[in-house]
């Protein structure tokens, strides 16, 4: 037999140390902590309580799982011991702790985990995305059935497993007087893709069941159970998976495969995640084959074992500061600066706070929490404020009523950013298309004072440019070989470059106001039209007449046309009459 091949362990709760995160970083100030803690526990005892007790999920259970990490580690910091959870149905004693895992963020860490493990073969296996719960069974009768809870007590979940598949009342074959198994109950799904299904809510929902105190059959077969520790099992990974089989467990070895390389890790960590499954699942979970006894097991992270999750659909991030950008067309945009997090296998450090207006009714400032997640699985996107920092941080908002289509032609005090935009787009591919010429290039000269208009790069010699610390002969010429060439351009870029028309334009019908028109020299001469002729001409309405007979009558403006066509084309304004 087995079972005889091996000693129950004697299970002691003697030095059991605190748990462990696997990303603790520096402690804040006090001051910092204070007030954001208790804010921050209320809100996941709102989240628990409609997670528990109605299995709502309010929040992506990984953004709940980091804002409960960051709430322990502010505690700790002030040296507050974790308040112990009263759960429905009575508190319990694990009969062995839930250790836990260590998260492990990327491929590298994950690389250099498994260089620190002594040699052996190793094991991956689905995390599968559940409720923990650990069995205790007595001469081969289930007994105890407690869920995680703080990995040392839990709630006693006997009444609501008994009937669920997987989980069997007696166990097959000889057995020892005392077995612990611990596992996951998980929510049955068929054909279930984790890449295109997501986890859906499954852990909040069996949560939710398991919290029915005399669950009906129907609401029984909803669930299964992955058995994944039998903490004083046979010493290798390998047996205890065949114990657990020939007891009756769902077989664990079927989900378990051998790998001894990174590569071996990631190709199982994508199959699982592009293939089907019978249940959701969050990642992947690396194990020796050699295990502990469980005499020796902890609440805390075991070094034999780590998990390297599937990239997160949200993350809980803290602002760091607001950044106010203002684009060539005078739109105000707040970024948020981030204390860097991890989604979708990136690091993200800022994120747009959309539309001036969507962040004043926000009010984000620096530490606040906020949660993100990814739109279309590349761009960070910001969700909603999860929780607010008591101190508000006083900001210098720029004043929206400054900046606009016409503003900020030439570099003035306040200017620099849209500026700037003005010039990366004059010289992008929908511009006057500078190759080689970008916004780094412009930072450079307008630093230098060397361009304080639209058009001053016309006018900066090849010997100027090599004034500049870095810039030598060759990058000097290709400059301003760029720049001849860009002034060589057709009126017609140079409009676009300046785009006179409202932005929205360029949303389905890019250019349809030179479209519209059969010369865009002829446009140029009927500058002096009245707002009433612009609106004749095809495609403009009321409001996009005003904005280009605007265009056409800034002053600025005139002196852009006015310097282009001295350098371009013989032109005077008695020209201008005519064409009017």
């Amino acid at each position: 037999m087995r079972w005889q091949q091996w000693m129950i362990g004697i299970f002691t709760l003697a030095g059991l140390a605190m748990p462990v995160l696997a990303q603790e970083g520096t402690c804040p100030s006090a001051e910092e902590i204070e007030g954001r803690l208790e804010t921050l526990a209320a809100q996941i005892a709102r989240w628990d309580e409609a997670y528990y007790q109605r299995g709502e999920r309010l929040v992506p259970d990984g953004v709940h799982d980091q804002a409960q990490t960051r709430l322990t580690r502010w505690r700790l910091c002030l040296g507050q011991p974790s308040p112990t959870v009263t759960l429905n149905g009575g508190e319990q004693r694990h009969a062995i702790p839930q250790t836990g895992l260590n998260k492990l963020p990327d491929r590298a860490a994950v690389h250099r985990w498994m260089k620190t493990l002594p040699p052996g073969p190793l094991w991956v296996q689905p995390k599968v995305d559940g409720v923990a719960v650990t069995l205790l069974y007595d001469h081969g009768v289930l007994v105890e059935a407690t869920s995680r809870g703080n990995g040392l007590t839990g709630q006693d979940w006997l009444d609501g497993v008994i009937g669920i598949d997987g989980i069997p009342e007696h166990l097959e074959g000889v057995s020892p007087e005392r077995v612990v198994v611990q596992g996951e109950l998980y929510l049955k799904r068929i054909d279930h893709v984790q890449r295109r299904d997501g986890t859906a809510g499954a852990r909040s929902r069996v949560a939710g069941l398991m919290q029915r105190h005399n669950p009906d059959e129907q609401t029984r077969n909803q669930i299964g159970f992955f058995a994944w520790a039998l903490p004083n099992g046979p010493a290798t990974l390998a047996e205890r998976h065949l114990l657990l089989s020939d007891w009756g467990f769902m077989d664990p070895q079927r989900w378990s495969k051998p790998v001894s390389t990174i590569e071996d890790v990631a190709h199982w960590r994508d199959y699982w995640y592009r293939n089907t499954l019978p249940f959701a699942s969050d990642g992947v979970v690396i194990k020796r084959d050699v295990q502990r006894p469980g005499n020796v097991w902890r609440n805390t992270p075991p070094e034999e074992s780590a998990a390297w999750k599937y990239p997160a659909v949200a993350t809980l991030a803290e602002v760091r500061n607001v950044d106010f950008s203002i684009g060539r067309t005078g739109r105000i945009t707040p970024v948020l600066e981030l204390e860097p997090v991890m989604l979708g296998d990136r690091t993200i450090r800022r994120v747009s706070a959309g539309s001036l207006g969507r962040w004043q009714q926000a009010d984000i400032r620096p530490g606040d929490q906020v949660m993100i997640s990814l739109a279309g699985l590349t761009i960070p996107r910001l969700d909603e404020v999860v929780v607010r920092n008591d101190q508000r941080v006083p900001l210098k908002v720029p004043d929206p009523e400054r900046f606009n289509a016409l503003s900020c032609l030439e570099l003035t005090e306040g200017c620099h950013t849209q500026f700037l935009a003005r010039l990366t787009y004059l010289s992008s591919r929908n511009g006057l298309d500078m190759h080689g010429i970008g916004e780094g290039t412009w930072k450079r000269l307008i630093d230098a004072e060397m361009v304080t208009s639209l058009l001053d790069w016309r006018d900066v010699s090849r010997a100027t440019l090599r004034s500049l610390r870095g810039v030598g002969e060759i990058r000097a010429a290709r400059w301003r070989s760029a720049f001849d060439q860009a002034a060589q351009q057709s009126l017609q870029r140079l409009l676009m470059a300046l785009e006179p028309a409202h932005a929205r334009f360029y949303d389905s019908q890019p250019k349809v106001v030179f479209r519209s028109a059969d010369s865009l020299n002829h446009i140029v001469f009927m500058r002096s039209l009245k707002s009433a002729d612009w609106q004749a001409m095809p495609g403009l309405n009321s409001a996009d007449a005003a904005t280009l007979m605007a265009f056409w009558h800034d002053e600025t403006v005139e002196a852009l046309l006015d310097k282009w066509f001295d350098k371009t084309v013989p032109w005077t304004r008695e020209d201008d009459a005519e064409g009017s």
